[in-house]
Parts: structure tokens; sequence; C-alpha cells
């Protein structure tokens, strides 16, 4: 919640203003959303209810929906150090919920035209030049404004290691992961991104005993995607091993067109189950650091008329769920039976569209 010091509400406005404070802090979002629009009702002026709003439904994964109620809460024109934290917030909704990253950037740079020391929106733009837009020289100079403001940032030395290893210059890579861990020992991330740094440098370094996996925030979380584990040494299996075939025009037939950071494939679907995920025997092997492990289900469903489609479920087979979530059509969702052009983000560079081939 933002401090204002006061609240301006009186009455029913009030009443509902705290009842969906107090569902938010709950993680009972849809109806904290509920509460607030009564409020809206009401007192339709009131910025902090907009705001609020905007974070619950970022919580729900309506992204475009609490973008339009940041945007709203900014219209009505907050203090300068209020619309520095919506302006924030905002382009965190369009970097890990929506991967509008040149949009992010844009609010963060809102921000500091206010406040050009606010470390965390330094952060988030750096991210977002990094693992967005792929300008690693840019977010390294987005990093080190983080560093000049608190050098005691273990995350702004690990991510501008991971830029420096994007440039190859690794011998500094190794610097910045070494600064990380000065701050942060027992960081297994940022161990694990120095091996693989001392790898490609030829330099001998020996590597901890744990391999670890890559462990991000998902989008209910205040972390970033980027708190995770540089890229894999994994060798991944060709998908001929996995019996997964490139689609050759054959009709009537289900297709995910999948994005990652080999490229883009299309892969005829016809199984009755796939498992989705970074592990290497997946049957669809997604190569980013961004997506889980097991990150997904793909599910055969009869549908009413007597055609199969299939669904999507997030998490394993056990019913974990995955670390980023599924965003399909800029929407998080549990569980989505998929339409044809249906767009599902598994994370930043990282997707698969579903299609239907023409009859």
């Amino acid at each position: 919640m933002l401090d204002t010091g006061q609240l301006q509400l009186s009455g029913d406005a009030l009443l509902w203003f705290r009842q969906g404070l107090a569902a938010a802090a709950t993680e009972a979002y849809e109806r904290a959303v509920a509460h607030y629009d009564r409020v809206i009702a009401i007192r339709p002026d009131f910025y902090e209810v907009w705001y609020e709003r905007g974070l619950s439904l970022e919580k729900c994964g309506s992204y475009l929906e609490a973008i339009a109620s940041y945007d709203q809460a900014l219209n009505l024109r907050p203090k300068s150090e209020v619309c520095v934290q919506i302006w924030h917030d905002r382009g965190n909704a369009l970097q890990y919920g929506l991967g509008r990253y040149t949009e992010a950037i844009e609010s963060y740079d809102r921000v500091l035209q206010i406040n050009p020391r606010h470390e965390h929106t330094w952060q988030s733009r750096g991210n977002a030049l990094l693992y967005g837009l792929d300008q690693p020289t840019q977010a390294i100079a987005s990093y080190d404004r983080v560093l000049h403001i608190n050098p005691d940032n273990s995350l702004a030395w690990r991510n501008r290691g991971n830029a420096l290893i994007e440039l190859h210059r690794y011998v500094e890579a190794i610097a910045s992961y070494d600064r990380a861990l000065a701050i942060k020992p027992d960081d297994d991330v940022s161990w694990h991104a120095r091996h693989l740094a001392s790898e490609r440098s030829g330099l001998n370094y020996r590597p901890p005993t744990t391999h670890p996996a890559w462990y991000g925030a998902g989008f209910s979380d205040s972390r970033t995607f980027v708190e995770g584990d540089l890229d894999s040494s994994a060798t991944f299996a060709p998908m001929s091993d996995r019996g997964i075939q490139p689609f050759l025009g054959r009709r009537n037939e289900s297709i995910l067109v999948v994005e990652d950071e080999r490229g883009k494939r299309d892969i005829t679907l016809d199984r009755d189950q796939y498992q989705i995920g970074r592990d290497p025997q997946s049957d669809i092997c997604l190569h980013s650091q961004f997506a889980s492990r097991h990150h997904a289900i793909l599910t055969k469903v009869l549908k009413e008329d007597g055609s199969y489609g299939y669904q999507i479920t997030d998490g394993d087979l056990d019913g974990k769920a995955s670390t980023n979530g599924l965003v399909i059509n800029g929407q998080k969702y549990r569980t989505w039976e998929l339409k044809p052009e249906d767009v599902i983000v598994f994370g930043p560079k990282v997707r698969a569209t579903y299609r239907r081939s023409s009859l």
C-alpha cells in the first residue's frame, strides 16, 4: 500500500477500501478487486484505490487491466514520490507480465526522471535490456548505476556478470560474480554462474558439488525472473530422440510453434500427453533459463464436436506449480483449453503458439 499519510475516505468507501486491503493481505486478490470496484463507484478520484486495484490485478495475472488501473492512478496526478512507485510497478507489469520490454523501459525512465537514484528501477531497467532486448552493454550501464547507489546489491553484481558473459568478457564476469559472493557467500546461483564463466574462459575452477537448478521468481513474487541461474550447460536431446518430428504440413492437426534460445520450430501434436519444460528428458524441451525444469503438461482432450484439441496445465505431473507460471494471451492461467493462435509465455524469450492446420 502507498504511504500517503492519510486516507481521504469515509463511510462506505472507507469500509470497502479497508476490506480490499484485508483481502489482498490474505492473497484473495479477486475479492480485493471487487472491493476496490465498490470504492471506485463512490470515489473514482481516489488514486490510491486505482493503484491498489492494479496491484491485485497483477497478482491475478491480469496485466493489461493492471496497467490500465495504474494509468488511471497516474491520470489523477498524485505526488511525485507516489508516481515513482506507480511508474515502477507499471514497468514491471509490462516487462515481467507481458514481455513488452521497450514500453517497460519507457515506464522506468519516467521514474528516473523524477528520482534518478531509484535503485530498483535501474535494476529492472537493466533486466529489460539484458534479458528482454539482448542489449548487454546498455544493461551493464544500468547495473553500474545500481551499484553506484548501493555497492552491496548482490543481485546487481550477479546480473552484471551475466551481461558480461553475453559479451564473452569472462574474466570481468568472474570478478562480478566474486563481488556478489563476497556479499552473499551462500548464493548457489552465483557460484554456478562463476563456474560456467571459468569454464568458458579456460580457467581451472572446481565447481560446487551441487548442480543447482534455476529458481527464479513467479509472477506473484516480488522478485524478478532474472534472480535465476545462468544458461544451463546441459546437453539437450535432439527432437528426433524424443519422438517429436517437425511439422510437415499434414492437414487437420494440432501444431505447437515453440520459440526459445534455440530458435523457432514446429511440433506436430499427436500424443495423449506431453511434458513441457527445461529438463532434457521433457517431451517438449524448452531451451531457456527462464523455463522451469517441469513447466507444464499438455493433454489431449475430446471436444463437444467430436474433434480433439489440447489443454495445457501449469506444473508437473504431481501438481507442483512451475516457477513462472503460464501467461496465455496476456493473462495468467493455471489450466487452459487451447484455441488456435493462443500464445503461451513461459518466461522472457520463451513462448509457444498453438495452431491448427487448415483442412
